[in-house]
């Protein structure tokens, strides 16, 4: 009776195939991680051997068999400082977008010295040694050319799946053959929607080229850059073409954090990976925020961007504004300096960490002050609290631009936070306009319906690809076709062309018409 359904289970499981998983993610960034660390966990849960190149290792499985560790958390070094260098990038400041080709170059570094570290070094040695070969490789999106290289020189050539944790992959979708409409799409580093003036789609479709061709050419020069100095001369060609060489797209986010828009079957949003059911917070934090009678405000610049980084006179002015706050409404702010924050009143209490879930999770949370990163807006939207949205760099000021448009929340430029009134007039709206919490609660209900599949959807591409060896079945031919062909400019213009030729044949025979019926008669005049 116990015999059948064991026998059942058995000959199901041996039937189920694991795989060996190389995964490159290199930002020493922590909310760019959380993605693939979750997605990682859940890898090796099912069995599949994961030898993972991070700055950040997966909590509860340093001593897992399955799980390999290449420690890079040295990088954090190159994200750590105030001032900017060839070797540092410094994110204390506001950064427009015209200014984020500054830090290209330092940026896309960090994977060559990642590679060329001992601790890669040495997994190297073991890749050949125990002739490891891999079923797959997940990598970043920024730094494909790199695995491409890796694909090239491991055994077996092994299939990419490119990972972002922005809205859009710019780099891979375009090349899986679905580049981005820019009239109605907007690039990622702009604060535009989906409904642009001309002038917006103007701007926008330079900003883009420009910017992904600065990026592309950072990548490009220190991957060739790593395979002259590690390989030798000549070797720079395991990174050509390197873009396309990728099988299919993960984006760790979707329509209710970006803008619907036309995808290939290759190009998957799985959503929010990361979240989970929050931890219990620690009594001292429950109890604050317990004791609200009237709700809290929640402010956080996150993982990149410090509070302490905000000028004195701003700082001032947020501290003015909460001592002025009713009685009843209290205030918890993440402060990476020890103890209180200079002149914070008594309902402010300020932590040098915070369990962002659990916080948010509270009830009596009213409304977020964020930086507008991609993990705190879905966060945010899954727990229901609207938003204040202070971007500074990079895909923030994106992210805001859509929190506005869905209304769920309110755009405050870094440059008005020298203006009490300004600092005033965003956080009341929100706080006190019960508007943007309603709409806030109807989209967190849609997104959550989308984010309880996230995961399995996730795994079951990941494990499609390497069981396939590639997803090129998913490929459409616009993948190789010309931008001038995609957009049918080719066709056009033989239409255009066709037209022309016939509007010309027509305007000729209709003139030669006319001069014969208007000159006959005067020529036979003067034969008369």
């Amino acid at each position: 009776m116990i015999l059948n359904p064991l026998l059942v289970i058995l000959s199901v499981l041996s039937g189920l195939e694991a795989y060996k998983i190389l995964v490159f993610y290199p930002t020493p960034s922590y909310s760019h991680q959380r993605a693939i660390i979750s997605l990682t966990e859940r890898l090796v849960k099912d069995g599949h051997q994961l030898f993972v190149i991070s700055p950040n290792v997966v909590p509860g499985l340093e001593n897992h068999e399955n799980y390999t560790f290449i420690d890079v958390s040295f990088s954090y070094k190159y994200f750590s400082g105030k001032e900017q260098t060839d070797e540092n990038v410094n994110l204390q400041r506001q950064l427009s977008k015209w200014d984020i080709p500054v830090v290209f170059k330092p940026f896309a570094d960090i994977a060559r010295k990642q590679l060329i570290s001992d601790q890669y070094l040495q997994f190297e040695q073991r890749v050949r040694l125990e002739q490891i070969s891999f079923d797959l490789i997940i990598v970043e999106t920024f730094f494909l050319p790199f695995a491409c290289a890796m694909s090239r020189l491991f055994p077996g050539s092994p299939p990419i799946i490119s990972m972002s944790t922005l809205v859009v992959d710019f780099y891979a979708e375009e090349a899986l053959g679905s580049p981005p409409h820019l009239s109605f799409v907007p690039a990622v580093f702009d604060g535009f929607t989906d409904r642009m003036t001309l002038w917006q789609k103007l701007e926008n479709w330079f900003s883009h080229h420009y910017l992904m061709h600065k990026f592309r050419d950072g990548v490009e020069e220190s991957v060739k850059k790593y395979l002259r100095e590690t390989y030798g001369d000549g070797n720079e060609t395991l990174a050509e073409a390197c873009w396309t060489n990728v099988s299919l797209a993960m984006l760790a986010s979707n329509s209710m954090y970006f803008y619907p828009r036309a995808m290939g079957p290759n190009i998957i949003e799985v959503g929010p990976l990361h979240l989970k059911t929050p931890a219990p917070l620690p009594k001292h934090l429950q109890d604050w925020l317990d004791g609200a009678e009237k709700g809290v405000i929640y402010l956080s610049l996150g993982s990149n961007m410090k509070s302490k980084s905000l000028p004195v006179e701003v700082r001032a002015n947020f501290l003015k504004f909460f001592k002025q706050l009713p009685s009843g409404y209290r205030v918890l702010w993440k402060w990476e300096l020890d103890g209180a924050i200079p002149g914070q009143s008594d309902n402010i209490l300020a932590q040098k960490w915070l369990p962002q879930d659990s916080v948010l999770a509270h009830p009596k949370v009213r409304v977020f002050i964020t930086q507008g990163g991609l993990q705190s807006f879905q966060e945010t939207v899954h727990y229901g609290v609207p938003t204040v949205g202070i971007p500074w760099f990079g895909d923030q000021e994106c992210n805001v631009a859509k929190m506005v448009d869905a209304k769920i929340g309110v755009l405050l430029p870094p440059k008005e936070l020298t203006s009490y009134e300004k600092i005033k007039s965003a956080i009341e709206a929100v706080l006190y306009d019960e508007r943007y919490y309603k709409n806030m609660k109807r989209h967190s209900a849609i997104s959550r319906d989308f984010t309880a599949q996230g995961m399995e959807k996730a795994v079951f591409w990941v494990e499609h690809v390497a069981k396939y060896g590639g997803a090129s079945h998913l490929r459409p031919s616009t993948a190789d076709a010309s931008f001038f062909q995609y957009f049918c400019l080719d066709i056009l213009f033989v239409i255009l062309g066709l037209s022309s030729l016939l509007l010309f044949v027509v305007y000729s025979v209709c003139k030669l018409l006319i001069s014969i019926i208007f000159q006959t008669p005067q020529k036979k005049k003067k034969t008369s």
